[in-house]
């Protein structure tokens, strides 16, 4: 798990490092063009029928108008069983997590920008085990996990409010994970035979401009 909060450090930094990289220099982008963009809100990831709820966090560090380098880190879940007996609650979760990074292309349209991306890196995938009791609280454990390669290609649009602030009302992202058919299986993601696995996710929230 270490691995992973690294991961997702450097992911949500990364907009940053560029940006002391290039110092207080704005090539080719105006006064109202933000240098570094952090987005924050809610996503659903759909697999194979099953509905998984979380959240996303990107931050992009512009080069130019139009031209962008992207982090990402997100993570999503759903309940795979869940048996209540005598108010003690026994529950199988299954959760995905994926840090990735890659270039954006942006376009203005008015108040509203226009973006795709290519993002590559790597998910993560659980499956968990846990029993809610009364006056105890939850106690849980991991049962399995496992690591692969992801790309997420997608894009959306942000909607200005203000110059600092604006909302991005959809952000649509063809997702792919090549886990192993008895990884997908172990971890709850999946259970086709293939040996990678194609989701979709939806995101909305808020953007702060800087």
């Amino acid at each position: 798990m270490r691995k992973f909060l690294l991961l997702m450090s450097f992911n949500l930094l990364l907009p940053f490092m560029l940006m002391a990289q290039y110092g207080g220099a704005r090539p080719a982008i105006g006064l109202d063009d933000p240098r570094v963009t952090i987005f924050g809100g809610y996503s659903y990831v759909r697999n194979s029928g099953n509905g998984l709820n979380g959240g996303d966090l990107q931050g992009t560090f512009n080069i130019n108008r139009h031209i962008g380098i992207t982090g990402d880190a997100s993570g999503a879940y759903r309940t795979l069983a869940s048996i209540s007996v005598l108010g003690v609650t026994a529950s199988a979760t299954q959760h995905l997590y994926t840090f990735m990074a890659g270039p954006t292309f942006t376009t203005e349209m008015g108040r509203a920008s226009l973006f795709a991306h290519a993002l590559f890196g790597e998910a993560h995938s659980s499956l968990g085990a846990g029993v809610q009791i009364p006056i105890i609280g939850n106690i849980s454990t991991n049962v399995s996990s496992a690591n692969a390669f992801g790309m997420d290609f997608g894009g959306g649009v942000d909607v200005a409010v203000t110059r600092h602030l604006s909302i991005r009302p959809v952000q649509v992202d063809y997702l792919r994970t090549q886990f192993s058919a008895i990884d997908a299986l172990t971890t709850g993601l999946s259970t086709s035979l293939g040996n990678r696995q194609n989701l979709w996710r939806y995101s909305s929230g808020i953007v702060f401009r800087f």
